[in-house]
């Protein structure tokens, strides 16, 4: 199983592997934020999620949205690839997929080798790894865009919208699932259900990753205070933006930049 850190196309792939080489994938969502995509291309499996028993044949898909707890098991002979995801990107684009928690798997994708789309470069930290990354889960995702395109258009619109909405307001100080709610001219619970319902996470917590994610960005690619990126990304108080930042993340943003010049250093030593 490989783990990889955040990119800068807004995708962060945190594992990926196959059934037949390494059987781990981490059950009870350990890495709470992400999704997990799994396609099983022999026999037939079974994914509990959250009480809920789901079973899969050859061809099918099931993603496992965050904070799902879940348990794969799977017949003698049964082979399936998993990518394990997250970023605020990946929000927008599982929007126009016809997955739902109440539809966690999707029918056969027809094309021979589809599993092999799964396999993601190594990341070597430099930016066109990081790009190349992202990338390849895009192209992935695309395939379920054009085969299972989500057919609420409606909501899918209003989740659409927010998305873009929020991408491009997120570092307004202030700014909140209430400046959504009125740019849409929606209800404020049909807009949490059907957010909720196609992603996972609540509008709110799409606000905070989105302002994570633009804060990483900056933390690896400027010499900007904590303080600064903070206020840049639409935090006022920086104590709670670096307990944000440490919860989602794992490190405060000081260890987080501390890695990342660790890192550039280290990859341009001869």
């Amino acid at each position: 199983m490989k783990h990889y850190g955040g990119n800068m196309v807004d995708f962060r792939c945190h594992s990926n592997g196959n059934s037949e080489t390494n059987a781990v994938l981490l059950q009870k969502n350990t890495l709470g934020e992400s999704c997990k995509l799994l396609y099983i291309y022999e026999g037939t499996c079974r994914v509990n999620i959250d009480g809920r028993c789901h079973e899969a044949n050859k061809g099918d898909s099931v993603l496992i949205f965050p904070y799902c707890d879940f348990v794969i098991e799977k017949d003698a002979g049964a082979k399936y690839v998993w990518l394990e995801f997250s970023g605020f990107a990946c929000t927008a684009i599982l929007g126009r997929i016809a997955f739902s928690k109440q539809k966690p798997v999707l029918g056969k994708i027809d094309m021979d080798g589809f599993e092999y789309l799964f396999e993601m470069p190594v990341n070597t930290g430099e930016a066109y790894s990081l790009y190349r990354l992202g990338g390849c889960i895009l192209l992935l995702l695309s395939y379920y865009i054009e085969k299972f395109p989500s057919k609420t258009v409606q909501n899918e619109g209003y989740v659409f919208r927010a998305c873009r909405f929020i991408d491009a307001h997120y570092s307004m100080p202030g700014f909140c699932v209430k400046d959504v709610v009125e740019a849409l001219k929606i209800d404020r619970s049909h807009l949490y259900r059907i957010f909720k319902d196609k992603t996972g996470i609540s509008v709110s917590d799409y606000i905070i990753r989105c302002r994570i994610n633009k804060a990483e960005v900056m933390l690896a690619n400027s010499d900007l205070s904590i303080k600064d990126v903070a206020y840049s990304v639409g935090f006022s108080d920086q104590m709670y933006f670096s307990r944000v930042f440490k919860r989602l993340n794992g490190r405060t943003p000081t260890a987080f930049r501390e890695m990342i010049f660790s890192e550039k250093d280290t990859s341009t030593k001869p």
